[in-house]
């Protein structure tokens, strides 16, 4: 879609800049406005930014933020505000949310309901959607048009419960049809640094760990490559880190994945080392986490004939043994990946999230509760642990590390 995106009113401290309670609209929604425009560029549409920020008055913004509009075709113009003159509501409820459109039989209205919808899901009040044919915005655009209340700056429920990133994944989710932790996932993948992508799926990974039993270096080494950091058209679109194909092993082992598909060329790798490009289906996941889940469903249940594809991924403590049953077991056609895998985790350390992973203050969690350590195992772990967190009181009997109490 080709969509216009714009906050209301000219910058804080100016003249025309909007509504002032407990927080200031012109603030809020240019915070917003921001964080909408990253998610849905993130997602592949075509997003223009119609700000004004040099207004001479209420008047000169409207005209030259419509001017912008209309400057170039577009499917959706939104325009961000924060409402004002908040009434107490006998029931004790939030003052709420509401969104704006020329006429309800207009092309913006499904998306108005949707948007109104998915943000009052955050726990606002549900104000509905309003006609305002007088309003300048959505009188003079040339694309459908919805302005949108987020919430009221003078009521405290709304204040208290408002959060400009979750602000910005609602309205995303209602006009994308996507849910709302899909498009924060897709944004913080497009914002995020390489070193903050390492860590983050590190973490992730870590904690897919105790429950999986596979590596998250091994998570985290295939996450990072296959998606080049987060970056990768699949990761933005499909939330697919891992290259997961549509069909696998048949699908016969146990998965939550829910059937959505996201079809894209892709570079195979011939025995002979020349390349072919393919158009084929990947999975689509409503999150990173359902991916991560899906991921080691997969690496531990998949089949070929009655065997599993990849026996002895789960367990595995040895990173480079890992890949390379990833390998034999046909994850990749990529003649060198085991190569590249294993430079992934040198450059970033990633066994130190093989190690543990620290749970609230009091608790630490080891690789797999299947795996028993020799003695010279657990003393290295032992040694690892001491020095990444001194001060840890640790005990060690017969092969497993614990924590002293």
């Amino acid at each position: 879609m080709r969509i216009n995106v714009h906050a209301g009113h000219n910058p804080d401290g100016m003249t025309a800049c909007g509504a002032i309670g407990l927080i200031k609209e012109s603030t809020e929604a240019r915070a917003v406005k921001d964080r909408v425009v990253a998610q849905l560029a993130s997602m592949g549409h075509t997003v223009r930014d119609c700000t004004c920020n040099n207004g001479t008055s209420q008047n000169d913004i409207l005209q030259k933020i419509v001017a912008a509009c209309n400057a170039q075709g577009a499917d959706l113009d939104i325009s961000i505000h924060f409402n004002a003159g908040a009434q107490p509501e006998a029931d004790g409820h939030t003052t709420g949310t509401e969104v704006y459109v020329y006429s309800t039989s207009s092309a913006a209205a499904t998306y108005a309901q949707q948007v109104v919808d998915s943000i009052a899901a955050l726990g606002f009040r549900n104000r509905g959607v309003k006609e305002r044919p007088s309003l300048y915005v959505l009188r003079h655009t040339k694309a459908p048009a919805m302005l949108i209340e987020c919430c009221f700056v003078d009521d405290p429920e709304d204040v208290a419960l408002y959060n400009a990133d979750r602000m910005a994944a609602a309205i995303v989710a209602g006009i994308t049809g996507q849910a709302a932790e899909t498009t924060a996932d897709a944004a913080k993948l497009a914002a995020m640094s390489q070193a903050e992508f390492v860590d983050w799926i590190g973490q992730l990974a870590a904690a897919d760990m105790k429950t999986s039993g596979i590596l998250a270096s091994v998570t985290a080494a295939q996450s990072i490559l296959e998606s080049g950091y987060g970056k990768s058209e699949l990761a933005l679109n499909a939330l697919n880190l891992g290259g997961m194909k549509a069909e696998l092993s048949g699908n016969t082992w146990p998965s939550d994945w829910d059937g959505k598909i996201y079809t894209k060329d892709t570079a195979e790798q011939e025995p002979d080392g020349t390349y072919i490009t393919i158009k084929a289906d990947f999975r689509a996941y409503p999150s990173v986490a359902a991916y991560l889940a899906d991921h080691s469903a997969y690496l531990a249940g998949a089949k070929k004939g009655d065997s599993l594809r990849y026996a002895g991924i789960v367990g595995c403590k040895d990173y480079r043994t890992a890949f390379q049953i990833l390998k034999d077991g046909e994850y990749a056609t990529s003649l060198d990946y085991v190569d590249k895998l294993c430079a992934v985790v040198e450059k970033w350390n990633l066994t130190r999230y093989d190690i543990a992973v620290p749970v609230g203050q009091s608790e630490i969690y080891w690789l797999s509760a299947a795996d028993v350590f020799t003695e010279a195992e657990a003393d290295a772990v032992k040694a690892q642990l001491e020095k990444a967190w001194p001060g840890l009181n640790l005990l060690k009997r017969r092969g497993i590390v614990t924590k002293a109490y």
